[in-house]
């Protein structure tokens, strides 16, 4: 008795014990739907993280590839900065502080007074002041002698740039300038050596007329060559060489004095120029503030700020407000562009695997269900009411979602350690609740007095399919139309996603899935009605089943069109960016190789010329900024000089050049220069009635629109050599093309020569192929990240093809079970079995794959004219289409196999018999 009266155990009839009986039951497809939840859930949190990740990477890779003086916040002015001690605190040294604290300290107001985003990535503000360039005259020195010019130059932190190598630190100026006592100097190491100019050795300048001899006190090195400020302060590290070969070579260098004399200098009279700058550090800009900060430094830019009092001093005055400017906000524009295309190009390829996604979502809740619903209908049968049952099944699919989601939220979370928004964890509890919502809308279908056959229809269901699949269709065709009339979402950049561009595949897709739904069964009709004809059973029943009973709906159509299409689309997009970079590339360098950096002098052309393997090379002797005057307002252009004879010579063949006409050589004459100018300046020029190149009238030959091999700028003119005269100071070119002979174009053969023109160029110069500048805008970080993006969403798009034909097969298997066993028993081999199963879905299948095909070499027809590819291949203008038939042969089989493997694994599992269990279950109908 005291037994009987132990504690009491859980009974398994109670609602919690038959709850958990239940879930435990064939777990097997609530655990793939708990999978699917995870994954959908970490790529809903893990890609919007990763996409940032990207997008912040290749702002910091455009901004590297800026030299730091054009995208610091700079300012510049011919008036003296304000001298004396500030009336705060200074990081500088007190005798420094003494000249430089004023300015100093209105600097740092500057900064004090940015908005929150723009303060966060700038760093400590900084001067500097250079005079204007004076001859070093050597004693002694001959006519033909070098000709060395120092630009005096004073940098309050002078010794936090440099440290010293050689002599002593420049010493204060204790005598007014100009006098006989030496002013002491440094110069870096490069200059001292080019100059040949040795510590302690004395030169004299003239300084309002009167000789004042300069001493060089020691020689210094930079702490850090690649710190931005070099790329402010030019030619400190390197001097300024000219050497056309017709006159002596003139040397140009910036000679630090001690900045603490500045004082004493500042009432001389010389042309100087005063250059501040707020430096901007790359590393704290991510992609996700770069809006703001665009709208940050536009206002900052438009303002004045103080950087001295403004007054007169004694004999000058000071320098007062200044506006700044910097080249950030166009580069953050372009990269925003750039983020904003990759976006676009993924959300085109994307919005397939999502409907995919969501569709084999609804397929697994399916499968779930139906492994529940002998034991649901039980409970119905004996009571239980729809909520009760809509209860039961929401808590197996809460049980099943959220842990799930959880994971993988947490998970795509820690994936990246970047924010993505509030997007991606909106969606993953969407993920969540999922099974829960799909699991209660099956609930109404729970008696077994309402199942019906799946192969009878009624009159109001092929209605109501009609009505849905003409919206799709309409939808369809006015997403194209609208697409088309459209043209490139320009300001995607500042929307966001284009939704019309994300939709339109998916939409496709559609319609290709009701085309393939709509006509497989007409030709299925005519193998049925040939197989009835013939001996055997296998073929006439699967057809006859395939056609009556289709386990293939919309789902898995749309999972192998989606599947197949997105594979396809994915390798045309990258064989069209891979032909747009070469294609680029070949623009970019303009002939076989490209020397560019460094001015060359005219023996280094020389030498160029006989090196073996070139046989012509055409330089660019300037690219200089030059005024355009447009009906008497002012704009300024780049000037690009060349031999046009040469440059023929160099790019004779060639398909992508610039053309260049032969009237460029005629001399000018009464009606002006004959130029050829680009598509900018042309489009500014159109409307006006009088146009002048720095005063001079001039004649267009010829337009062309875009960039050339001679410069980066799209803003250009070009004219001819003999008539540059009058337009510019010197022909000292920077650019050099070289055409190889023939016969030399072998890699062997072209590493050499590029090796030997690299050498004869010096360092600080750089020798390009179209091979080598097509290798660099590969990758780039916009690029890998957009294949690896296409890679993955090949494999997701696979994996859910194959789950979503398995899960196909799972679903339609209670009729199997109840057929194949009865078949087993009159003699149906396992073989047989297996074919029956395959026609299931074998027919279908193989209509989808074609359909996916097609569907895929058209899609990039349709959306590509939305989205600006240039900003990947790094060209002018859109790309044209490229199909890459091996590439494209070589995705397509793949996604052959992994469908048959996936047909295949599923018409296996579907083909096994259990006969006494199938004699068991009622027939269906």
């Amino acid at each position: 008795m005291n037994a009987l009266r132990g504690s009491p155990r859980r009974s398994r009839l109670s609602p919690a014990g038959l709850l958990r009986r239940q879930w435990t039951t064939a777990p097997g497809a609530s655990i793939a739907l708990a999978l699917l939840v995870l994954v959908g859930a970490f790529l809903a949190t893990a890609v919007p993280r990763a996409a940032t990740m990207l997008h912040t990477q290749a702002v910091h890779e455009q901004l590297a590839a800026v030299p730091a003086a054009e995208l610091d916040l700079t300012a510049t002015a011919r008036e003296r900065p304000t001298t004396g001690p500030g009336t705060g605190p200074t990081t500088l040294d007190d005798d420094v502080a003494a000249a430089w604290g004023s300015t100093d300290e209105y600097l740092g107001a500057i900064v004090d007074g940015m908005p929150a985003d723009l303060a966060s990535v700038v760093d400590t503000p900084l001067a500097m002041l250079t005079v204007a360039p004076v001859r070093a005259v050597v004693e002694g020195a001959g006519p033909s002698a070098p000709s060395y010019r120092i630009m005096a130059g004073f940098d309050p932190r002078l010794r936090e740039h440099v440290e010293l190598t050689a002599g002593e630190w420049p010493a204060p100026v204790d005598a007014p300038v100009p006098s006989s006592a030496p002013v002491e100097i440094v110069l870096t190491d490069a200059v001292a050596d080019r100059m040949e100019w040795s510590v302690g050795e004395s030169r004299t300048i003239d300084v309002e007329g009167t000789a004042q001899p300069v001493v060089l006190a020691g020689t210094v090195a930079p702490l850090d060559p690649d710190d931005g400020i070099w790329t402010h302060i030019v030619p400190a590290l390197e001097p300024s060489v000219v050497d056309n070969g017709l006159a002596p070579p003139e040397i140009t260098a910036v000679a630090f004095v001690d900045p603490a004399s500045w004082s004493d200098f500042a009432s001389v009279s010389m042309p100087l120029t005063l250059e501040v700058w707020v430096p901007v550090d790359i590393a704290n800009i991510t992609a996700d503030m770069s809006a703001r900060l665009q709208s940050q430094v536009g206002r900052f830019s438009s303002e004045l700020h103080a950087v001295g009092s403004g007054e007169w001093a004694d004999e000058y005055f000071t320098v007062g407000g200044l506006s700044f400017s910097s080249g950030l906000r166009a580069e953050l524009e372009a990269a925003a562009a750039a983020a904003a295309a990759g976006d676009a190009v993924l959300a085109t390829v994307a919005s397939g695997p999502i409907g995919v996604m969501i569709a084999v979502l609804l397929l697994g809740a399916r499968v779930v269900f139906e492994r529940r619903r002998e034991g649901l209908e039980l409970v119905a049968a004996r009571g239980a009411s729809t909520g009760q049952l809509r209860g039961i099944l929401a808590l197996e699919g809460l049980a099943i979602g959220v842990p799930a989601a959880l994971v993988g939220g947490v998970g795509g979370t820690l994936a990246f350690a970047f924010d993505g928004g509030p997007v991606g964890a909106a969606v993953a509890v969407l993920f969540a609740l999922t099974p829960a919502a799909l699991l209660i809308v099956s609930a109404p279908s729970l008696s077994p007095l309402r199942r019906a056959r799946a192969d009878l229809g009624t009159s109001s269901d092929g209605r109501l399919r009609l009505l849905g699949e003409l919206v799709v269709v309409l939808l369809a065709a006015a997403a194209v139309a609208v697409l088309f009339r459209r043209g490139l979402a320009t300001s995607s950049s500042a929307v966001g996603v284009d939704p019309l561009l994300a939709a339109v595949p998916l939409l496709l897709s559609l319609v290709a899935c009701i085309f393939v739904l709509r006509v497989y069964p007409i030709p299925l009709a005519r193998i049925v009605g040939s197989l009835a004809a013939k001996p055997g059973l296998v073929g006439f029943l699967g057809s006859a089943r395939a056609l009556r009973d289709p386990s293939a709906g919309l789902v898995p159509v749309l999972a192998v069109v989606v599947g197949v299409s997105v594979a396809v689309f994915s390798s045309v997009l990258l064989g069209t960016i891979q032909t747009g970079v070469e294609a680029a590339a070949s623009h970019r360098v303009g002939a076989d190789a490209s020397v560019a950096g460094r001015p060359m002098t005219r023996a280094q052309l020389d030498e160029m010329r006989e090196l073996p393997g070139v046989e012509v090379i055409a330089p660019v002797y300037s690219t200089r900024s030059a005024s355009l005057s447009i009906d008497g307002r002012q704009r300024t252009t780049t000037l690009i000089v060349i031999d046009v004879a040469e440059m023929q010579a160099v790019q004779a063949g060639r398909a992508d050049t610039t053309p260049l006409p032969d009237s460029l050589v005629k001399p000018a004459d009464d009606d002006g220069v004959p130029v050829l100018v680009s598509g900018v300046v042309d489009a500014v020029t159109a409307d006006a009635a009088e146009v002048r190149i720095e005063g001079d009238p001039y004649t267009v030959e010829s337009v062309v629109e875009g960039t050339t091999a001679y410069s980066p700028r799209a803003n250009w003119m070009l004219m001819d050599r003999s008539n540059a005269e009058p337009y510019t100071d010197t022909l000292v070119p920077r650019t050099v093309l070289v055409r190889f002979e023939s016969g030399a174009g072998g890699d062997g053969d072209t590493d050499e020569i590029v090796s030997a023109l690299a050498e004869i160029a010096g360092p600080g110069t750089t020798v390009q192929t179209a091979e080598s500048v097509a290798d660099e805008l590969s990758s780039t970080t916009t690029v890998r990240g957009l294949v690896a993006a296409l890679i993955a969403a090949i494999v997701l798009t696979s994996l859910l093809t194959a789950l979503a034909i398995v899960l196909t097969l799972v679903v339609g298997r209670p009729a199997r079970d109840r057929l194949l066993p009865l078949l087993a028993t009159l003699g149906l081999d396992r073989r047989g079995r297996r074919a029956l199963v395959a026609w299931e879905i074998g027919p279908v299948t193989a209509v989808s794959l074609l359909v996916g095909a097609t569907l895929g070499l058209v899609i990039p027809y349709l959306v590509l004219g939305g989205i600006d590819l240039s900003t990947f291949t790094g060209g002018d203008g859109q790309p044209d289409v490229a199909y890459d038939p091996w590439l494209i042969t070589a995705v397509l089989a793949a996604s052959v196999v992994v469908t048959a493997m996936a047909s295949t694994l599923a018409a296996s599992l579907g083909s096994r018999i259990d006969v006494a269990r199938a004699l068991r279950k009622e027939e269906e109908g």
